[in-house]
């Protein structure tokens, strides 16, 4: 079959995604999505068009489109992702890129990405300061392979570590930075059918969402130099909680911050405490 004829009817069976249609026949046929219409009267191969059929019939039944092809584009990396990690979003870029501000490039800096997931935050933090040591965390050793493919993948050295929160820290370990993308759904919060894919562990934060928050403040101090920073992405409506629950356990200079959107998405306080 012809690519302009299979184009035809993915649209008609994806038309609420037409932009999907293209990215699979981009991924599956290994081109550019620019030159699919270059390509229009190029001959699809029967194993190449089962493959894209299948795949759709997987995207309609709700799977998301990452775990499909496996990627996820994220600051400069087309991430590897499974259903055992939670897929990199666009708007934690904004976090970084706070982090970023964080840690000027004349410093050694020690920083800790905690729920590392996929090994987003710590892979973009360690291209763009590679004179810093990274360390990241995750309870999910399936999620840490993940993070750990991704790392040599783009040949970054990063000290990827299993525990549960803190716990996968040594005693007397000091950062400069902790970073963290905790879970932070409300339990029975109604999720789009793509997005209940996703693994629990990383999305669920308790009966209001705060749960992981609760431990990062009270336990990150333990872990970070005097005047390092703690800085959290949030969901919708979290802020001030969040803010209020750092400065209880010894946070100062609290800093909010947006994503491109205009949505709240992250919160920074500075350690002050003994």
């Amino acid at each position: 079959m012809q690519l302009a004829a299979l184009y035809a009817e993915l649209r008609r069976e994806m038309p609420q995604a037409e932009h999907e249609a293209r990215w699979l026949l981009a991924h599956f046929l290994a081109i550019p999505k620019s030159e699919l219409p270059l390509r229009r009267e190029q001959e699809v191969p029967p194993e190449v068009e089962a493959e894209i059929r299948a795949a759709v019939a997987r995207r309609l039944a709700g799977e998301p489109l990452q775990y499909i092809t496996g990627l996820q584009p994220f600051w400069d990396f087309e991430l590897i992702v499974t259903p055992d990690v939670l897929i990199p979003r666009w708007d934690s870029e904004a976090v970084l890129e706070q982090a970023l501000t964080l840690l000027p490039r004349d410093k050694a800096a020690k920083v800790c990405d905690m729920c590392t997931g996929s090994g987003a935050y710590a892979l973009v933090l360690q291209s763009e300061r590679p004179e810093m040591t990274v360390t990241a965390c995750d309870c999910s050793e399936a999620a840490l392979a993940v993070a750990r493919r991704n790392a040599a993948k783009y040949g970054l050295t990063i000290d990827f570590r299993c525990g549960d929160l803190f716990g996968a820290l040594h005693e007397g370990e000091k950062f400069d930075l902790i970073v963290s993308n905790p879970p932070y759904v409300k339990d029975g919060e109604i999720l789009p059918a793509d997005v209940r894919r996703e693994p629990a562990l990383a999305l669920f934060g308790g009966a209001d969402g705060l749960d992981f928050y609760r431990r990062l403040a009270k336990e990150a101090g333990q872990y970070l130099t005097p005047g390092g920073f703690l800085l959290l992405e949030i969901g919708a409506a979290q802020k001030d909680a969040v803010c209020g629950l750092l400065r209880r356990q010894g946070f100062g200079q609290m800093t909010a911050g947006r994503d491109l959107a205009g949505r709240d998405r992250w919160v920074q306080g500075q350690w002050e405490g003994a």
